[in-house]
């Protein structure tokens, strides 16, 4: 029997349905994400630490404390993704700039507010955004964070808060999407 099945398992493979991915894509500018995003709660972010470039042209009035959220500050585009995996749905917002280029990514976590991350993602449209390009975001670092909007100066300030507390089964999801992207995990307690 065994021999049968690792004979013919490549035809079943095939065979097998690929796993469907959902796109929707909105337009979206800076100062309306940021102002989204603390709602949101715990969610574990992605971004690539090698790609600290700055955008050309930055919003004015807003600041970032840390390089991680640089990529936010440049998004032209927010899509909203959802998978069915082995290890169950998957849900995810990608940043993308104007060229197309995915620069920022957050998953969502059961610990994380679902009707705040309905309203970010309910004005998404079933396509994907009109430059798309091949620029598909390697993370390297991955963290589970809180967004927090402060006011200093006039300025608007964006800053993470990665001293969250997680149910333990945020936890074990959040380091397996972290595996799964082949990203290092950092917990801070």
């Amino acid at each position: 029997m065994f021999g049968w099945l690792a004979a013919r398992s490549s035809s079943l493979c095939r065979r097998a349905p690929r796993a469907v991915v959902s796109q929707h894509a909105r337009r979206i500018a800076p100062h309306a994400l940021i102002d989204m995003l603390p709602g949101l709660g715990s969610v574990l972010y992605l971004h690539a630490a090698s790609d600290t470039a700055v955008p050309t042209v930055l919003p004015q009035g807003l600041v970032v404390t840390q390089r991680a959220c640089i990529p936010l500050l440049d998004v032209h585009w927010l899509v909203a993704v959802s998978v069915v995996t082995d290890d169950g749905p998957r849900e995810w917002c990608e940043c993308v700039d104007l060229l197309g280029r995915t620069r920022a990514r957050w998953y969502l976590l059961p610990d994380t507010d679902y009707l705040a991350w309905e309203a970010l993602t309910s004005d998404c449209a079933t396509h994907r955004p009109t430059p798309v390009g091949k620029h598909l975001l390697r993370p390297d670092q991955a963290s589970v964070v809180n967004f927090r909007l402060r006011e200093l100066a006039g300025m608007l300030l964006l800053e993470q808060d990665n001293s969250v507390m997680l149910s333990s089964l945020s936890h074990r999801l959040a380091a397996r999407i972290a595996h799964a992207e082949s990203a290092a995990l950092s917990f801070q307690d």
